[in-house]
């Protein structure tokens, strides 16, 4: 009888811990990583599309975040795409290195921008 009550106490724990986590709410939930495969799909989409113009946002903001860094004293040198650079010249490096890279498409997206801007714009003595 004791087994059984034993059995039974773990049972309803069990049954409890597993209903308590399927019910966390997603906003506490991680977001999902965002891989160079996703960026590289958006990147691919049609001109004028809601994908292409998420792709060129994304490209933006990762040069302006670089930017910013070095403006505010970090010595990084991981790519020195020129200022004036158009979003869409920043698309056409990633896809094309992205196309040659196919190995890297599941790496976070940001460290995939980070390695084809370094490759299309290397720094100086680098």
């Amino acid at each position: 009888m004791r087994c059984f009550f034993s059995t039974a106490v773990l049972a309803v724990a069990f049954a409890f811990s597993a209903s308590a986590q399927q019910q966390t709410p997603a906003a506490l939930q991680p977001p999902p990583r965002f891989l160079a495969k996703d960026l590289q799909t958006l990147c691919e989409g049609a001109e004028g599309s809601a994908r292409l113009t998420g792709c060129l946002r994304y490209l933006q903001g990762a040069v302006a975040i670089y930017e910013l860094a070095v403006a505010e004293g970090k010595e990084l040198t991981w790519f020195c795409a020129p200022r004036e650079a158009p979003a869409a010249m920043l698309r056409q490096q990633f896809v094309e290195w992205a196309r040659d890279n196919t190995d890297q498409m599941g790496t976070d997206a940001i460290q995939a921008v980070k390695l084809a801007l370094a490759d299309a714009y290397p720094c100086q003595g680098d």
